[in-house]
């Protein structure tokens, strides 16, 4: 039965590790809070103001600065601003793109955050489901 159980704690050991994306989405929150950053100075059409975009990059990097394996607010916080994210922007993506408006110019901002929060928003719901799935805390070794 101790074998077993060894066994076992392996197995979910080594599944939490693989199914912890929290990094890949870390770097994803930072690359879209830059995209959007440039993206005030080039004067690209977003869909909100400029003070509004200032709280959205803010939000963005403190959320992932704040990401951890170990932690499950955070984990559904990421979800939820991914969701967000590619909702806002696929959204808008979409009414660009079907007005007819070229993809090169103010439209590659707002195409590149659609992609952006649709990864993030992929592995922000792996890794929820991981540690949902698997239990909290996850063991993460070096």
């Amino acid at each position: 039965m101790d074998e077993l159980s060894s066994v076992t704690e392996r197995f979910l050991s080594t599944a939490r590790q693989e199914h912890y994306h929290g990094d890949i989405v870390r770097v994803l929150f930072v690359v879209a809070a830059t995209l959007m950053f440039f993206a005030e100075f080039s004067g690209a059409n977003l869909p909100f103001s400029s003070t509004v975009s200032i709280f959205i990059i803010v939000l963005l990097v403190v959320t992932a600065g704040l990401t951890n394996p170990v932690q499950m607010w955070v984990q559904w916080m990421n979800t939820g601003i991914s969701a967000f994210g590619l909702l806002l922007f696929g959204g808008v993506a979409l009414a660009h793109f079907r007005g007819g408006n070229d993809f090169f110019g103010n439209g590659i901002f707002v195409a590149l955050l659609s992609i952006t929060f649709l990864l993030a928003l992929y592995f922000a719901t792996r890794t929820l489901r991981a540690l949902i799935l698997y239990g909290m805390p996850p063991k993460i070794q070096d």
